[in-house]
């Protein structure tokens, strides 16, 4: 493959001038095929917005001045399609040294001259028009990037040297080196914005069909801009027009939110003056075209690109229409899926101080103990900075940043699936739009690093129960300094300290926790891989679920059974009865701490207390109490449990176990047949699937216990953090307890230090950010959603989502993804907290959009559990396995689908919820 083509750009250019208005746009070896596609659309009388084009001469000049032609080649020599790593790593080098680089003061000035003079105060759309785009061979679609909302001379600046920059983009460079078609040289257009009302595509010639369809034009559209359109991020409108007397049909509308009325473009003086337009570009190119429009605020048509109809367009989603973002960045997705079962409310300041430099130093110091080159690390601090961000007061992932973090490692496409699956993530979008530069390597630095990982990685996990050991005291021996009961007795010099020993663990001595779920993704992973490929068939798609039931060894089980001991001791004792059927809770719990005559259950309870009343639902949100609290709160759940007369959970995790037992006989004793390397005898497919069973078992469990440690942890942050409000509110600097959660933990350090700098405003500040914080609490943003970098959700998002809006009665079947195996038909209770489990009934079906650690006591008392959120090692599905109930998660918007008190059948193996009635 020839790749001189894609460093060598038109240098034989005799066009002369550097900046040219579209009007003069005329041959698109000067100009690009959009520009010179524009100037004869204006040639033919068709309303395009005005502007102007910079030539491919001006772009020539400013790779000369800034000696940019030896890295160009220097990077693309010898690459080839199937080298996507070394094409990435390429573009990222050019790109940057383009966007780092000055246009030449003999190309600025005309550029400016000529925007001043043709389009003075408007904001402006730059498009990038190279040229070899827009042909008959290639339409590029997607390849180069268009910018909108320019409304500045250093944005107009950004936005072209980005387009010129977008010549060597990752997708432009695949996209040339695999077809064999080379761009020759850019143009770049400047235009008015057209603030557009409805935007849209219309093929005279179906693109989708065989051989099209003759008698009638497509058009699809959306509302507002067509950037989202373009990049296939919406179902839009669809309609046909006939091409004798431009009468239409209507066969879908844009599947948006927002709408307008569309009556500006369905009118007939509207169709047919698109339609002839249409028509005249056809007849002109004498081809099939895909021609850009636009219906602006006065209701005017504008024309804004065409190109022929290629096979492109069949294959790949329409991309080059001008987007919203920004030069300097791509889109970003973003995802709560898992941190909801950590964080289902809003979060506070203190919380995402913490949370913010804790994921970060997670995933470092993951991936040096894992053995990634230090250069690779360095490469990944912007996205590692930025693993998290808060939408509507929510933490959510930047599931991009997350991504490209996971792709620079070896195997990183297998990591990232596999990290969708382990969180639950629903449906990844391709999410490798990422600025992090991966270091261009040979393939032998390549197969290096491979052994080196190989290596370190097999040395974590083979000590991983020692290390999870070690994370375990290094919690305990930080918790016995921090009791609660000795807090109050503390300076705040003292205090301080035990908030930076928190931030210390958290930050710098996570590791062997993080080793822990790094195990149980990979083992999840790889079990999942093996047995879908040796059983491929439909029922049996949740197989690995089934050998994952009944493990007795998760810790996150014992308190189930605990509090299943004390209700059997309410329950042989009838005056402790009396006592919980006729009084208040708080009466309750000071008559079983005072009567002698409870003596032995207020001893159990308390060692409750003690050893699991840190777990509660919301356990690391810092801001809602636990058990060891508020222990009254645990009286509800205890009374639901007296009211169990059925087998133990003892006795229903031997039974799941001994089903596991009998499960994973028969499928290994089918796999003993399979040989592993065929024609070898030993060793046989049930081998390896043993091996990774084992493995898989034991690193769940080893993460259960590291997320137990977790919940203590937090749960001492939150009452040093309590300790130093106490003190700081005599001092003037809060007004209430819980003020502290609205200053960060760096706040708080400053102006415990007497570093602070505003510290008299300290109340003020806390005052402002309770107020936004209700602001933000008041919005219910989606689970998922993409945005620009850098960009919000609209504050007016505040739709409420609540389990008793309208059901659509016409749907009888939800889908999601299995977790647990088996089938259940039972009666549904919707709870969309912990606290309303007075509302579930024994052998109920749990709907919940997601569960915590909190959640545990809960799922003894179910037969079924469906969630709208979670993944396959979520805490929920981990437990539900452990009980053997069938689960789905992942069914969106269950809460409001199923209506309290519905039977359902709940099919774990299909991952189907079916509505009885």
């Amino acid at each position: 493959m020839n790749t001189d083509s894609l460093a060598t750009v038109n240098q034989s250019s005799v066009a002369a001038a550097f900046v040219c208005p579209l009007t003069a746009a005329h041959l698109s070896k000067f100009v690009g095929g959009k520009a010179s596609n524009l100037g004869k659309m204006i040639d033919l009388g068709m309303t395009v917005p005005p502007g102007l084009v910079i030539t491919d001469h001006a772009f020539q000049l400013f790779l000369d001045a800034n000696e940019l032609r030896t890295v160009i080649e220097a990077e693309l020599a010898g690459l080839k399609p199937n080298q996507l790593e070394e094409i990435n790593t390429a573009s990222l080098v050019i790109r940057r040294r383009i966007l780092a680089a000055k246009i030449p003061d003999e190309v600025l000035a005309p550029i400016h001259d000529m925007v001043s003079n043709l389009l003075p105060g408007a904001t402006l759309a730059v498009r990038s028009s190279a040229i070899g785009e827009d042909s008959h061979q290639a339409a590029f679609a997607g390849q180069l990037d268009s910018f909108l909302n320019i409304d500045s001379q250093d944005g107009l600046v950004e936005a072209v040297l980005a387009c010129w920059a977008s010549y060597w983009s990752q997708r432009s460079i695949f996209y040339q080196l695999s077809r064999g078609i080379y761009l020759q040289g850019m143009g770049v257009v400047i235009q008015e914005l057209v603030k557009s009302r409805i935007a849209g595509i219309l093929f005279t010639q179906n693109p989708s069909a065989a051989d099209g369809d003759p008698e009638s034009l497509l058009v699809e559209y959306c509302f507002g801009y067509g950037d989202d359109l373009a990049a296939g991020k919406l179902n839009p409108g669809r309609f046909n027009i006939s091409r004798d007397d431009f009468s239409w049909q209507v066969q879908a509308t844009p599947e948006q939110e927002s709408r307008i009325d569309d009556s500006c473009l369905f009118n007939e003086k509207q169709i047919e003056r698109l339609s002839r337009a249409a028509l005249t570009l056809e007849n002109h190119y004498g081809c099939p075209q895909d021609i850009e429009w636009t219906i602006n605020e006065n209701n005017e048509l504008y024309l804004v690109q065409t190109r022929p109809v290629t096979v492109e367009v069949v294959s790949q989603p329409l991309t080059d229409q001008p987007s919203n973002k920004t030069p300097a960045e791509a889109l970003v997705h973003w995802s709560n899926a898992n941190v909801n079962e950590n964080f289902p409310e809003p979060i506070s300041p203190f919380l995402y101080s913490i949370a913010s430099a804790g994921y970060y130093n997670y995933f470092r110091n993951l991936g040096l103990a894992l053995g990634f080159d230090p250069r690779r690390i360095e490469q990944m601090e912007y996205p590692l900075r930025n693993v998290i961000g808060i939408h509507g007061g929510r933490m959510y992932y930047n599931l991009t940043n997350i991504h490209a973090i996971l792709r620079m490692a070896p195997a990183g496409e297998l990591l990232a699936q596999w990290f969708d699956d382990f969180v639950g993530v629903n449906q990844s979008d391709d999410k490798q739009d990422s600025t992090s530069p991966q270091p261009k390597r040979s393939r032998w630095s390549w197969s290096v690093e491979w052994c080196r990982s190989a290596f370190k990685t097999t040395w974590q996990f083979l000590f991983l129960t020692k290390r999870v050991a070690a994370f375990e005291r290094v919690v305990d021996e930080f918790a016995e300094t921090t009791k609660p009961d000795n807090l109050a007795a503390k300076r705040l010099p003292e205090l301080l300290n035990d908030l930076r020993g928190f931030m210390d663990i958290r930050c710098n001595r996570w590791t062997n926790a993080s080793l822990a779920d790094t195990a149980a993704m990979v083992t999840y992973g790889l079990l999942k891989r093996f047995l879908t490929r040796e059983f491929p068939e439909r029922e049996q798609s949740g197989l690995h679920h089934s050998l994952l039931k009944g493990l007795q060894d998760v810790v996150s089980g014992k308190p189930i059974v605990e509090l299943w001991n004390l209700s059997r001791m309410v329950r042989d004792d009838a005056a402790l009865q009396d006592l919980m059927a006729s009084s208040d809770d708080r009466n309750i719990l000071k008559e079983v701490r005072t009567n002698a005559q409870f003596a032995e259950f207020h001893a159990a309870f308390e060692t409750f207390l003690e050893d699991w009343g840190f777990r509660c639902s919301g356990e690391l949100m810092l801001t809602v109490p636990s058990f060891q609290e508020q222990p009254e709160s645990l009286l509800e759940m205890l009374r639901a449990y007296v009211g169990v007369k059925g087998e133990s959970p003892f006795d229903l995790l031997q039974r799941q176990s001994s089903d596991r037992i009998a499960e994973t006989d028969r499928v290994l004793k089918q796999l003993r047949r399979r040989k592993l390397f065929w024609p070898l005898p030993w060793p046989s497919k049930a081998t390896l699937v043993s091996w990774v069973l084992k493995r898989c078992h034991k690193s769940i469990a080893l993460r259960e216990r590291a997320r137990l440690k977790q919940a203590l942890l937090y749960s001492r942050c939150r009452r040093i953090a309590l300790a130093i409000a106490d003190q700081l509110i005599p001092l003037g600097f809060l007004e209430y307890r819980n003020d502290i959660f609205f200053l960060s933990i760096q706040e708080i350090e400053s102006l415990l230090a007497g570093s602070c700098m505003f510290p008299y405003q300290t109340k003020e500040l806390v005052r402002l950010r309770k107020e936004g914080h209700q602001l933000l609490s008041k919005m219910a943003p989606d689970d998922a959603f993409t945005l620009q970098s850098g960009a919000y959700l609209p504050i007016n998002d505040t739709k409420q989502r609540s389990p008793n809006e309208a059901v659509d009665g016409s749907q009888t079947e939800l889908t999601g993804v299995g977790a647990c195996s088996g089938q259940v038909t039972a009666t549904s209770a919707i709870l969309t907290d912990i606290s309303e489990c007075r509302l579930l009934n024994e052998g109920d079906v749990l709907v919940t959009r997601q569960t915590d650690p909190g959640w545990g006591p809960v799922f003894f008392l179910i037969k079924g559990l469906v969630m709208e959120r979670g993944g396959m090692l979520s805490h929920g599905a981990i437990l539900a396995r452990e009980y053997g109930i069938p689960t789905v998660v992942g069914v969106p918007n269950a809460t409001r689908r199923i209506s309290p008190g519905q039977k359902l059948t709940v099919n774990g193996d299909r991952g189907i919820v079916q509505l009885v009635d």
